[in-house]
């Protein structure tokens, strides 16, 4: 029998009833997850450098004794009576008694940890000078170490009480086995030499140091957990008795973390050396101005910031992947992400990025979609490869897969960011510097990434905030940033600057272009005084002028559209909001014929989102026909304003602020085409559809607007864009009649958004209360924000899960599944042999005013089979809210319970559903109910995507 007493725990264990090896002995998953750290710094040496720096460290041994030390503690919590007694027949087995009665699992490992190191782990060290002299001066530095190895499971160990250790742990057995096993793991891990803390820091600096390293070291912790806790490479080992010593598990246990990190495609890969741009983009004869200066701008080493402003559709994308690839290439980034406003604009761009991102590394690089339904998007599902050893032997697989994403990876959005290569939602970026779980791991995802955000206009005030926050982050980690816009207002572009800089621990310049445009605007931290504002030509093709004609009449709009459709053109109406969206196909569903009219908004079930998304890049992408496009009307929200390749012979948008209209214009004659819709190859030609003219279709123009200008006009739009007055200094500004892009670019976002513009009186009580919610808005982000210098401690913050995290603010909003009644049985909308993937399928995100609660069916078999259909969705149905479908004259019908106006009232709504329309409210409700009777409601989430209204 083994006198160590620490092999008497287990780590992991099988549920009762499965056979095989039961456990895993505590002592060897504690050098899994060791293993797993020690081998990722040795093939991320980029990180490994990053903590020496900061640690003003240069001994690269001494560095991965420390940080393989630290890791072999996250489990300290698991020695607790308390949690050991989770499984009394173990604890029997293992310890030869009952476990306590008394010692209660009510506080989760990973703060017992915490707990046990702040009562009885921290004084020990101390006196036994674990790090020679200086432990005890450098204590406080090392609790920051302490809470990022005990936070594995994503989010800081809860603060206890000083005293409590005894409420958790055997006040005799516990203690000494934690201290044996901490000796031990000295003696092992630092090899036999003198174990000391890697640095030439004074205590105080240390302190700060480790502040900042505990939010990146709780990711390596989170990511050496899972991978550590994966029995492929890991498997269970249970001999008490004759426990295998911990040197010679060691040896093991690094063998099998190298296999295992080789299987997880997380390590960075090797970037090549820098292609031209022809290799990289074979199908562009001729690059732009911005993708010229992409291909030759002067690079240097650290982190770098670039501020990309040009007009729609002069190949920003192009400029800031070659960009990046450059950055890659000059050994100063290891990978890169590309942040989008909407699921729509990131789906469109991962069938972009697939074409090339493979030419950018030199390995097999996986290539990996974030964003809340990505398991869903039928090329990635493609893509994805298997990981372990099968897929190694299999090449045939390797050589076919053109988009190539490993299994891991794709298992879970919170790994999706440590894929050298990533497009996705920005919302999964935001993640990582809010109090949200498992954001340390997104953080670390980043690290060393160049971070593509594109349509940064698109931020509001508070996404702002976040991604300022971010900034400041992704800077201090040594990480560079490309940020793509149309339409960029000089104060965000300062603000924007000035985070990046921060994060240097340096000021950013004072940006002197006010009025050029295009514009690079490029800052680096090897030349903090001086940022570079080049003016950028412009592409010849997407030099223009739009017409506008601004129209106050819904029947003129009518004409419009009737005009442009009997002369074989294509047509797309931008609305604001869904309501108006359905009015407007209401209009025109009986005149038009139905394979005609698109319909695409934000409130259809996703499978039949996707599928109306394809279609609007088939008839309107690039690539389409003169025969597909003729005669096509879509009416469609803000989902197709934004990075959608598609072009229509004429646009009509409702009003909405001059960025919104100018990205709405980049959907008009975007591509160069004969008069007949037909594609032009010649980059010199012309477009031949004559000039080019938006409608705007706004409240009538007057210079002495009433309070309730717009409200009056648009009821249903005037919280969508709640500032009427720059609604009104848009409209103003057309009147002139045209804009010129990009020469009146900058006046027209500036004229808007610049703050210097004269607005009506009437108008000012609106725009101050606007304003008001802007800087609420900021304050919320800076509240909701995780802070760099403060470290990985909770500092009495309630860490939300994902479900809850407000990474946009706007109006509650839950995820409605749709189901239909096939006899007495409930079924998902959408059919897929993957119950998991039906059920995702037939989701639709929807407002919490309009359906709150299920309504439960009359009979009890359909109360059986309500129930019997939560049960399937996943966790139970916890965070969604059923919506129960019957087929009715051809037409699928239910009902579920609104919110009115008091907190606990509720409004009965009936709905109905089509492919062609999304869900659609049937009639006003009329009567109101309080009490209990609602079935079981789903959460509601707390802020919605914010895609549309």
């Amino acid at each position: 029998m083994s006198s160590k007493s620490y092999f008497r725990y287990w780590g992991k264990a099988k549920p009762k009833d499965c056979g095989g090896v039961r456990l895993h002995l505590l002592a060897y998953h504690c050098l899994d997850v060791a293993a797993v750290g020690l081998q990722y710094l040795r093939r991320a040496p980029a990180f490994r450098d990053f903590l020496g720096s900061r640690m003003h460290a240069d001994d690269e041994l001494a560095q991965e004794q420390w940080i393989a030390f630290w890791l072999a503690m996250h489990d300290l919590g698991k020695f607790s009576e308390s949690f050991q007694s989770q499984r009394p027949d173990l604890f029997e087995e293992l310890r030869g008694r009952r476990p306590d009665a008394g010692k209660v699992y009510t506080l989760r490992h990973d703060s017992l940890g915490m707990l046990f190191w702040n009562d009885k782990l921290e004084r020990y060290a101390v006196d036994n000078t674990w790090f020679g002299l200086p432990t005890k001066a450098c204590a406080q530095g090392l609790n920051y170490w302490v809470s990022a190895v005990t936070g594995h499971h994503g989010q800081p160990p809860e603060p206890q009480p000083c005293g409590r250790w005894r409420n958790h742990f055997h006040w005799h057995d516990d203690p000494p086995a934690i201290f044996q096993f901490a000796d031990d793991l000295r003696e092992l891990l630092f090899e036999g030499r003198e174990a000391s803390i890697p640095t030439t820091l004074d205590p105080g600096a240390f302190e700060r140091a480790s502040q900042e390293l505990s939010w990146w070291m709780a990711g390596v912790a989170v990511l050496a957990d899972w991978l550590g806790s994966n029995t492929d490479y890991f498997a269970y080992r249970a001999e008490p008795d004759h426990p295998l010593p911990l040197k010679e598990y060691w040896v093991h246990a690094k063998q099998q973390a190298a296999v295992a990190l080789d299987h997880s495609g997380v390590l960075p890969l090797d970037c090549g050396s820098a292609l031209p741009f022809e290799c990289l983009f074979p199908r562009i004869a001729t690059p732009s101005p911005l993708q010229s200066w992409a291909a030759t701008t002067e690079l240097s080493r650290g982190p770098q910031i670039y501020l990309l402003e040009d007009v729609t559709g002069a190949g920003k994308t192009e400029a800031a992947v070659l960009l990046a690839h450059r950055v890659m290439a000059a050994g100063q980034a290891d990978g890169f992400f590309i942040g989008l406003p909407t699921m729509a604009t990131a789906n469109a761009m991962y069938q972009r990025i697939a074409q090339v991102y493979a030419r950018l590394f030199a390995g097999n690089a996986s290539l990996v979609l974030a964003h809340g339904q990505r398991n869903l998007v039928e090329a990635f599902a493609k893509s994805v490869i298997p990981s372990g050893p099968a897929a190694d032997d299999d090449q045939q697989l390797d050589e076919s897969a053109s988009i190539r994403c490993n299994a891991w990876l794709a298992d879970h959005n919170k790994r999706a960011l440590m894929a050298p290569a990533g497009v996705g939602t920005i919302d999964q970026a935001l993640l990582a510097v809010l109090h949200s779980r498992h954001q340390s791991l997104r953080l670390l995802g980043l690290f060393r990434k160049v971070l593509v955000v594109d349509e940064v206009h698109a931020c509001d005030a508070y996404m702002q905030g976040i991604l300022e926050n971010l900034l400041v982050f992704h800077a201090a980690a040594g990480g560079s940033a490309i940020l793509l816009s149309a339409t960029l207002p000089q104060r965000m572009k300062q603000a924007l600057l000035r985070a990046f800089a921060v994060g240097c621990q340096s000021d950013a310049p004072v940006l002197a272009s006010q009025s050029v445009f295009p514009l690079v605007t490029s800052w680096h931290s090897a030349r903090p005084d001086d940022a570079a504002e080049t003016p950028i030509a412009t592409r010849r093709d997407v030099q223009r002028t739009v017409a506008v004609d601004y129209l106050a009449e819904e029947s003129r709009v009518e004409a419009v559209v009737d005009a442009a459709l009997a002369a074989g053109q294509c047509v797309c109406w931008m609305r604001n909001t869904v309501a108006d969206a359905l009015d407007a196909f209401a209009l025109f569903r009986g005149k038009v014929p139905a394979d005609k009219l698109t319909l695409f908004h934000a409130r259809f079930a996703l499978r039949d989102r996707l599928r109306t998304e394809r279609r609007i890049l088939d008839l309107f992408g690039q690539d389409s026909t003169p025969s597909q496009r003729q005669g096509q009307l879509v009416i469609a929200t803000q989902v197709v304003e934004q990075s959608l390749d598609a072009d229509w012979d004429v646009v009509v948008s409702d009003l909405a602020p001059i960025d919104r209209l100018i990205q709405r214009a980049g959907r008009l004659q975007r591509h160069v085409r004969d008069r007949h819709g037909g594609r032009l190859q010649d980059p010199a030609a012309r477009d031949q559809r004559g000039e080019p003219r938006l409608y705007v279709f706004g409240p009538q123009w007057t210079d002495r607007p009433q309070a309730d200008w717009f409200k009056a006009a648009f009821r249903k739009a005037a919280n969508v864009y709640a500032h009427h007055s720059q609604l009104w200094l848009t409209a103003k500004a057309l009147q002139a009649g045209r804009f010129a892009m990009p020469a009146d670019a900058r006046g027209l976002i500036e004229g808007v958004f610049g703050g210097d513009s004269e607005i009506p009186e009437a108008l000012e009580h609106n725009a101050n209360q606007a304003e008001g919610k802007s800087y609420g808005d900021a304050s919320e982000a800076q509240q909701n924000t995780v802070k760099l210098v403060s470290g990985y401690v909770r500092g009495g913050i309630d860490w939300w899960s994902e479900a809850k995290t407000p990474s946009r603010l706007g109006e509650a909003s839950v995820n409605v599944v749709l189901a239909r009644w096939d006899l007495e049985r409930l079924v998902p909308w959408c059919e897929h042999a993957d119950l998991r993937h039906a059920w995702a399928y037939s989701t639709v995100r929807v407002a919490e005013r309009l359906i709150a609660k299920s309504a439960e069916p009359e009979g009890a078999a359909r109360k059986a089979a309500l129930k019997q259909a939560l049960l399937t969705l996943p966790g139970g149905g916890k965070w969604m809210i059923l919506l129960p479908l019957e087929e009715v004259d051809g037409v699928f019908v239910g009902q579920a319970w609104g919110k009115k106006s008091g907190p606990e009232e509720f409004v009965l709504r009936q709905w109905k559903y089509q492919a062609a329309s999304g869900l659609v409210e049937v009639e006003a409700p009329d009567d109101a109910w309080s009490g209990a009777r609602p079935a079981r409601a789903g959460n509601i989430a707390r802020r919605n995507s914010g895609e549309d209204t």
